[in-house]
């Protein structure tokens, strides 16, 4: 068996576990805690902010270091009032905020029914002194549509325990708490098989990409670019998502040398499967929402990811020499959200200190 597939059986286990877990719950204390996952979680945005030193940097970076406002995972598909609660919270927590880079790692678009959304919300952002870049994600290019895979899912889930003799067969009559226990299964049930992962529609990314540049934000597409300014010289670099897009690591790294520190952009955190991306002194990731649902002594029921531990879904994190930082991001796939509360980082990139 291969480490990632191991990994994979370890994830599921935990999912499965966490469907004991919550399958245990009575009928009360789960719809306390749905409500919360979906009425007041996914509105908690907050401000993180997080210092560190950078490798190879020093001469490179001003003394009191670079800071990078960093965003992930937006996915807005145009639902109100939900996203207008975000984007309020956002222009709230932001306001007089004085930073360099603005960065975005993906995800901007569930549907293209979002976009006036995004743009509204880049808008209400202060102005970097540095510049704005960023990189796609799978659903920027690619709708999954999970009503009819849920509808066909159900169906077959609801067939599959009458068969079996298991659950309450549709025609009997189930408690209330019976019922929150059979949606508990089928919605890990959701996560385990990964429904979503075949997309039936594809989002407009010419337009995405023309309306973030019109607002000065750069898509660093398989590229890269030096920046050297006020006291500031490094490479920035940005790779196409790994699952929709196609991603040319080699081209992204075309030009960079040693001169001068590598950040690294990726919607993926996955990217560290390619031995090039170890170059990067630090790469800035997405994607994982930091599980999104965490459940207690479990962690995060899934992360999206092949390499990382459910303790690294988020976060500051070392993988070997190389360092990351992985935001759990805005939005959801689903909109629920427990113990992974959304937010957007101010990271400072101090030099490195002199030995």
């Amino acid at each position: 068996m291969r480490n990632g597939d191991l990994g994979m059986v370890k994830q599921n286990r935990s999912l499965w576990l966490g469907l004991g877990a919550l399958a245990g719950l009575g009928a009360g204390t789960g719809t306390a805690l749905a409500s919360y996952a979906y009425w007041s979680e996914p509105f908690a945005v907050r401000l993180d902010r997080l210092s560190l030193r950078l490798p190879n940097s020093r001469g490179k970076l001003p003394a009191d270091g670079l800071r990078l406002l960093h965003l992930s995972d937006f996915h807005f598909r145009g639902a109100e009032p939900r996203e207008q609660r975000k984007l309020e919270r956002v222009k709230q927590i932001t306001a007089g905020l004085e930073y360099d880079l603005l960065i975005h790692t993906g995800d901007f678009l569930h549907y293209n029914e979002g976009m006036a959304n995004v743009l509204a919300l880049l808008d209400v952002l202060p102005a970097p002194r540095l510049g704005a870049y960023a990189v796609l994600g799978n659903h920027d290019y690619a709708v999954y549509r999970m009503s009819k895979a849920v509808g066909y899912t159900w169906r077959n889930f609801v067939a599959k325990e009458s068969r079996l003799g298991q659950g309450y067969p549709v025609h009997r009559p189930a408690t209330r708490q019976q019922e929150v226990r059979r949606y508990l299964r089928f919605f890990l049930h959701l996560l385990h098989n990964r429904i979503d992962g075949e997309p039936s529609g594809a989002n407009d990314v010419p337009r995405l990409r023309h309306e973030l540049e019109r607002r000065g934000m750069q898509v660093l597409h398989n590229c890269a670019i030096r920046l050297q300014s006020g006291g500031t010289d490094l490479f920035l670099a940005g790779v196409d998502d790994l699952q929709e897009g196609h991603p040319d690591l080699a081209a992204a790294l075309t030009g960079v040398d040693g001169s001068a520190p590598l950040l690294l952009l990726s919607h993926n955190p996955d990217i560290l499967q390619a031995p090039a991306a170890h170059r990067a002194d630090l790469i800035l990731a997405g994607h994982t929402h930091g599980g999104q649902i965490v459940l207690p002594f479990l962690g995060p029921a899934h992360t999206q990811t092949d390499i990382l531990s459910r303790a690294d879904a988020s976060g500051h994190v070392f993988l070997g020499d190389t360092q990351l930082y992985i935001s759990r991001g805005l939005g959801e796939g689903i909109p629920l959200r427990f113990g992974a509360p959304p937010h957007i980082t101010l990271l400072t990139l101090l030099p490195e200190e002199a030995k």
